[in-house]
């Protein structure tokens, strides 16, 4: 698996919580929640971008069902790449805490 960036990470896991209502604007405000820090757009669509490139997302436009709107809005969804990339990524990571507990004295 390609090494991914934090950031791909969470954008890779906000698509996967959204649904079928990610586009860049909800991909934000879901990144948003789960972190609590407000990146700005661009910070969002340079890892979405990526993505994309790389196969672990892919896009397609549609008009946005919340609002009107004269110009399509572009969707991202998850390839199965994106899904296996996300799995692996869960299980490295349970495999890095596991065992782990924060005691003072086993401080390195």
């Amino acid at each position: 698996m390609k090494e991914l960036t934090r950031k791909e990470e969470q954008v890779l896991l906000a698509i996967w919580h959204l649904r079928r209502d990610a586009y860049l604007i909800t991909i934000r405000e879901q990144v948003r929640k789960f972190t609590g820090t407000t990146y700005s757009v661009g910070t969002i669509f340079a890892p979405l971008d990526r993505l994309e490139r790389n196969g672990f997302v892919t896009s397609y436009y549609q008009a946005n069902r919340r609002f009107d709107s004269k110009k399509p809005i572009k969707f991202y969804k998850l390839t199965d790449r994106g899904l296996q990339a996300l799995e692996e990524l869960r299980e490295i990571q349970a495999a890095m805490w596991r065992e782990f507990r924060f005691a003072a004295e086993e401080r390195p």
